[in-house]
């Protein structure tokens, strides 16, 4: 039998790098379409901002491996709607999830198929367990950026088309200086 050789990394607490990591850069202009204020959407466009960027270490994709992931997510707002991440179900809907929030304050929108929505507030020390089955969606409530750790299996993959299509049956916004959930009157059964 071959054996894999074992790594270590260090991650950059202040600034959520993982250096030599694979990185992905999500633009304003990647989520056309998620957010709800369409207008205040194709003002922002004008600059274009970066929303998020990942730095991942992945695996092959075989099942018993883990990959492993920082995501900076940018403050910002479009409309009253704060950024956040594209959100997605495991491609292979059976697959669980850890994230770990390293830095700033934010949350995860979590929703089954069916569209039940849950939110849990993170900061830095938080532990979100993610279930099979249910999609999973990082959000920035603050002035920072907000920097978190997920672990999931290498073999999950990302389903971001039914996200794309039917949106979340909740959005996360700010309103008179507050966080609040409220549900989405775009949301698609």
């Amino acid at each position: 039998m071959e054996y894999k050789l074992p790594i270590g990394v260090n991650i950059d607490l202040e600034t959520g790098v993982i250096p030599g990591a694979k990185k992905l850069v999500r633009r304003l202009s990647n989520l056309k379409g998620y957010f709800q204020d369409e207008d205040a959407y194709n003002e922002l466009l004008k600059e274009d901002p970066v929303v998020y960027e990942v730095y991942a270490v992945e695996q092959e994709e075989k099942d018993g491996d883990l990959n492993f992931a920082t995501t900076v997510l940018y403050p910002g707002k479009v409309g009253k709607e704060f950024f956040f991440t594209k959100g997605h179900f495991h491609a292979k809907a059976d697959r669980a999830e850890i994230y770990y929030g390293i830095k700033g304050k934010g949350g995860m929108l979590l929703q089954t198929p069916e569209g039940k929505a849950e939110w849990i507030p993170m900061g830095p020390g938080t532990v979100v367990y993610v279930p099979p089955y249910w999609a999973h969606r990082t959000v920035n409530t603050s002035d920072e950026p907000f920097i978190f750790l997920a672990i999931y299996p290498a073999d999950a993959g990302h389903d971001y088309g039914s996200i794309a299509e039917k949106g979340f049956s909740k959005l996360v916004i700010e309103e008179n200086g507050e966080v609040k959930v409220i549900d989405n009157p775009r949301w698609k059964e």
